[in-house]
Parts: structure tokens; sequence; C-alpha cells
């Protein structure tokens, strides 16, 4: 529902402006039969999309106030005061002036007017009547509003207060009123509309041209530069390394530096693993062939497995003529200084050079790593790989990774599971217990709105873990259709029958991956529903106490769009709380602080929203407590007009990224941080730095 209001009322912001804009146009030339009839007509068809607008906007209110918030208070009223005036004065006039003889028609030729005894009198040709200020005035004071309706739903929609915009908005239909009360056109009007016109393209273009070159990036900038600063409701204090006067500690030291945040820098490593990356030409399984940027000359890298407990140890070299390159542990909660973030928690590591990660794998699941180095480049050609914590006995059974990716063919980006755009084989034993760990890579090139969707058909299966958490009670499954965030994981679990399982990509479903019951490579692959029911992980497992209780932080992240500048260019922006990175606000917590965060998506697009560091519960969804087992995430997918609220524990102390993991958005600023109290980064990014953390 959400998804076909917010596009409907796009539209009808376009079609009030067309339909104002043109009645505007016209109120402000001569007062013909023909133009005072398309007048009535103009005012009648803006008054019903208008309307339409309205029962729309109720729609959106019907989703939540927060989504109909800005139309209710600010847009609607703006357009409805200018509107009522049209009706009360300007149709009444015209009204008058169509049922009355007049001085020219549309072709200029002469008409007649009332003599002093009522008898029609003809006019001259050079005798010119504009139409009265009654309807100068509300009509165009009304496509004002048109106008600003449609800054406010593509540009700058704005966000509670609205007492500074309402001013703003009003102050400018004031203008355009005054405006409207300009001198009756004379001869030269055309000269001086052409003039005016000029004038304001002029206007617009120099507007555009400085917000272009004040939406550049600095050349430096320290990721803790944001614009606002967000407390949560909590005690305020200061977010770059030194506390306010007076503020109590509160778990963590003065100017703590994010480098002093690292895991053990002793001891004898459970694993050690060398990752180097490098330029490598890939085949895909349809004979495509790919130049890419991998780890160990392998897409996906290396697998790397380890038991819960380890002292991991990687060793990224760089071997990339011309890239940084980081390693980024997704989903993985480790110190801070090992978290592989260019410019947050690193300097990013240049041709030629290395960069050792130490930490302690403690989290039992399924995680990836990938670069975090201009990742929307980097990780699209290839730099990532699996990382899988298995518990202290090892797996059972067979444990098979599925790394869902999209690669650039020469005709176009195709889904591919690691690098098989076709369909893939594997023989497994019937009889034998089957763990699937899913992971995607990367969002659905095919949808804005959509995360990633796949079905397991030919057996009954189970969703045992999300994000490397595993669920209580999980129950079987069959025929459901699996939808994946960017950057999210699922675990499926099943025992395999004495028939083909398949494991297959919507997006692609000529590839896929078939799981057969011995070696016998002729079976065929079970058929792919395409409308299959949609699973879902807020009502799947067996409930459970929720673990916070309390909340001493309370952040709200609006997530929307429009088009707008951002360094240097037009985009059509996301955006976190009307702004887009560096202007976003940083959250700053303390340790030990219980955190609630909402996530509010009014915009038109899904975003996989990805907190670095933390793993946090997924408490509600639309305003409805979470049903099933305890959900918890570190990447969630926020659809269009969906409301989630998160909690977790503030206990890993550090700068943390939380950004939108569809990394084309992140490269546009829908990035902001999560920031410890009393912790600051000595890194820096920028065009003059090595560091593009997006």
């Amino acid at each position: 529902m959400y998804e076909f209001a917010a596009n409907a009322d796009s539209i009808l912001v376009a079609l009030l402006l067309i339909v104002w804009g043109v009645a505007g146009l016209l109120a402000g030339g001569l007062s013909t039969r023909r133009r005072t009839r398309a007048l009535l007509v103009l005012i009648g068809v803006g008054t019903g999309v208008a309307a339409a607008r309205g029962i729309d906007t109720g729609l959106l209110w019907s989703t939540g106030w927060v989504f109909a918030a800005d139309r209710v208070l600010v847009a609607l009223p703006l357009l409805a005061v200018p509107m009522v005036a049209t009706f009360a004065l300007a149709v009444p006039a015209l009204r008058r002036i169509a049922g009355r003889p007049h001085t020219t028609d549309i072709a200029g030729r002469p008409q007649t007017m009332e003599g002093a005894a009522g008898a029609p009198v003809p006019f001259p040709v050079s005798v010119r009547v504009p139409f009265p200020v009654s309807v100068r005035v509300p009509v165009r004071t009304t496509a004002a509003a048109a106008l600003l309706g449609a800054y406010m739903e593509y540009l700058s929609r704005p966000l509670p207060p609205y007492g500074a915009d309402m001013a703003i908005y009003a102050g400018v239909l004031l203008v355009a009123a005054g405006a409207s009360r300009a001198r009756s056109p004379r001869p030269g009007g055309a000269r001086r509309v052409l003039a005016v016109t000029a004038l304001v393209a002029t206007a617009v273009t120099g507007a555009g041209l400085y917000e272009m070159r004040t939406s550049r990036l600095p050349d430096r900038m320290s990721m803790m530069g944001h614009g606002d600063v967000d407390y949560g409701g909590g005690p305020g204090g200061s977010h770059h390394g030194r506390r306010a006067p007076g503020t109590p500690a509160a778990g963590v030291a003065d100017n703590v530096d994010v480098a002093d945040l690292t895991g053990p820098r002793t001891g004898t490593p459970d694993r050690a693993f060398t990752l180097t990356a490098q330029e490598t030409r890939i085949r895909l399984g349809s004979g495509a062939v790919i130049d890419a940027w991998t780890y160990n000359g392998q897409a996906p890298g290396p697998s790397l497995t380890v038991r819960k407990g380890d002292l991991v140890e990687v060793t990224l070299v760089n071997r990339l003529p011309r890239e940084g390159v980081t390693i980024h542990w997704h989903g993985l909660d480790v110190p801070n200084a090992e978290d592989g973030v260019a410019g947050v928690t690193q300097d990013a590591v240049q041709p030629g050079g290395s960069h050792v990660y130490r930490f302690r794998a403690d989290q039992v699941g399924t995680f990836w790593y990938h670069t975090h180095q201009r990742p929307l480049v980097g990780v699209r050609r290839g730099l990532f790989g699996s990382l899988v914590v298995l518990p202290p006995g090892g797996a059972t059974g067979e444990d098979i990774t599925v790394m869902a990716h999209n690669w650039e063919r020469p005709d176009g980006p195709v889904a591919a599971f690691g690098t098989s755009d076709t369909l893939g084989r594997r023989p497994v034993k019937p009889g034998t217990p089957v763990r699937l760990r899913v992971v995607n890579t990367d969002r659905n090139a095919w949808s804005d709105v959509e995360s990633r969707n796949l079905v397991l058909v030919g057996t009954r299966f189970r969703v045992a873990a999300i994000d490397g958490v595993d669920l209580d009670g999980p129950s079987e499954l069959d025929g459901v259709r699996l939808s994946v965030a960017e950057g999210g994981r699922y675990d499926l679990t099943f025992v395999m029958p004495d028939r083909p399982v398949l494991l297959a990509d919507l997006a692609n479903p000529r590839a896929g991956l078939l799981l057969t019951p011995g070696s016998d490579g002729r079976m065929t692959a079970p058929p792919v529903p395409r409308d299959a029911p949609l699973f879902d992980p807020a009502t799947y497992g067996t409930p459970a106490p929720v673990p916070f209780t309390r909340f001493d932080r309370d952040f709200t992240v609006v997530i929307d769009d429009g088009i707008g500048f951002y360094d240097g260019a037009v985009h059509f922006l996301p955006t976190i709380n009307g702004h887009s990175f560096p202007d976003t606000p940083v959250q700053v917590v303390r340790r030990g602080d219980v955190v609630r965060m909402t996530f509010v998506n009014r915009s038109h697009q899904v975003h996989p929203m990805h907190l670095h560091g933390h793993h946090a519960l997924v408490l509600s969804r639309n305003g409805r407590p979470a049903g099933g087992s305890p959900w918890w995430i570190d990447t969630l997918a926020v659809q269009p007009g969906e409301t989630y609220e998160i909690g977790f524990l503030a206990d890993n102390p550090g700068v943390w990224m939380d950004h939108c993991h569809d990394l084309g958005h992140a490269a546009d600023g829908m990035v902001t941080h999560l920031t410890y109290e009393g912790v600051s980064t000595p890194y820096e990014i920028g065009r003059k730095t090595p560091n593009r953390p997006e």
C-alpha cells in the first residue's frame, strides 16, 4: 500500500505543478473568453488533483503518521489556503468575465462591451483588458504553492518540528502574492516576460552551480565531523574524544584512540591466513570473462573457517596496482581497530603495503569479509569472501557456503552463486544433514524495492540462523521465498532426501545450486515457483522474553530520498533525517547503555541498514512487537513504508559505521556513525587522503 501511495503522491504533485502552473501563466495575461474558460477548467482540474492528493495522503497516514505528517501539516495547508481564496474570489470573477462580451478574442479580433445604456458597443482592437487582481493573486499564489509542494516532494521533504518550515514556505507564498499585484500587461509585455524568464533562469542556474560547488566533499575531513550530534535523549558530552567539562566517566577513559582498541597483540594465533588483493581474470560458469579484483586470485576469496575461541590472525597484502584495500569482517563484532573501515579504524592499505588483523572469534555463525575502501567498486569486482565460525566440536554433515553475487557481464549484470551464473551441481548422500550458509553480497540488480529473493525446493527445511545467530525453535518450511538483505545471511538446514534439491535465485532462475542424491549428474532440477509466499522472520520460531526492559538512548533514523547535489553532482539522493553525510547526525552513546533505534523508511527504495560492531534485536515492525524467535540482526532490510525498532547493548567501544549496505546508497552519503563518548579516530577521508570508505 505504501509503495503505491508514495508513487501516486509523486505523480499527483507533478500534475498539481503542471495544472496550477499553466493556470498561473494564464492568469497573468488578458481576459479573453477562451482564456477565461480555460482558467475555469484548469481550476476545476487542479481542485480534483488536489482532492486526489488529499485522499492519497490519507492512505499514507494509514501506514503511519510519520509518513503523512509533512503533507498534512505543511504541504496541503499551503495549497489549501490559496485554493480557498481562488474559489472565493477568482472563480466568481471568472464567471462574470466569461458571461460578458470581451474586448478581443484569442486571435485579436475586436469584440464588444456593454455601453452606458446596456447596448453592445464595439471596442477598438488596441484596448486590452487584463484579469483583475482578484483572479491574478489567488491563482498565481496557488501556482506558487504547487511549486513549493513539488520542492518539498522532490528536493527537501521537511521533518518535525515544522515551525521554521511553515514560516519559510508561507513567506514565499506572500512574496508570490505580492508579485501577482504587478501592473496590468501593457504593450511590450512579451519582452518583459522574456526578461523576467531570463533573470529567473540565470538565478536558478547560478543557485544550482553554487549548490554543486558547495556540495563537494572536503579534500580532508574527519569521519567525526558530522553536522549534527544526537544523544538519543541521554546525557550529553563530547563525541570528539573529550568529554564535556563536568561530565562523569562512563566506562571508557578520556581521549581513547580507535587505534588502541585492538584485538590481542600477543600470543600465537590458532588460525593464520594471508589474503592478497590482486587483479585476476575470472571465468563465470557461462563462459563470460570478468576482469576482477580478488583475494588470492579467487572469486569469492578463500573461505576462512575457524572455531569459536580461536585467536585469528589475517595478513592483508595489496598487489593491486592503483587501488587501496582493507578487510571488514561483516557481522563479526571485532574490536574497533580490527573493523577494517578506511578512514575510520585504519588507513587503506596502499599498493605494495600490508596490514595485520588480529581478533578472537567469539561468535559462532556465518559471516563474510569484504573491502571497505571504495566497496561499491571493490566488492562488486570481487573483493569478498566467507568467514565461518564453527562451534568447538566442528561441523557435522555437509556444510556448504553459497555467496550470491551480481557480476557485470558485457551484456549486463547477472546473478550468480560464487562465479556460477548457470546451474551448478553437487552430490550429497541421502540422509546426510546439510547446512546451506547463504550470504547476499550485493543488491537485487533488478529491483529497488526488493532484497535478493531465494527459494529452496525439493525438500522441507528450517531457517536455523539469521546473520550468524541461531533461531529458537525453527519449524519446517516448504515452498517459501526468502528475502535476504544485502550483507545479510541465512543458514538453511535439512536432511538430504533421495531426490534433487535446488537453491535458486529468482533474479536468474537458469542458475542455482542443485544438490543430487548421489553422483548422477543427469538429474533434472525441480521447478522453481514464481509466486511463493514470503518467509517472515518476525513471526518464525519460538518466542522468548525480550532481554531489554529499559532504554538509556532512543534514536530515530528517518530514511528518505529526493533529487539533490552531492559531491559536485546531481543524484537521486537517499537521506538520513533529511541529510547526507557529513551532515547526518552522529549517534553518541556510553559504554553500558541500552539503546533503542527506530528506522522509518519514507523513501521509494529498500535500505539494508548495517550497524558495525553490534548485533541488535528486532523489537517491533510497523508498531507490532516481533512475535517469533528472538531475531538478532546486523543488517536489516527496511522496505518502503516500514518502521522497525531494534535494541542493542552498547558494549563495544569505538567509532562505528552505521550505513545503508546498498553500496550505491552509501556512496551517495547514506552514512552515519555510532560513536562512544570519549573515543575518537585520528584517520581522515577525502580526495587528498588514501581513504574512501564508501
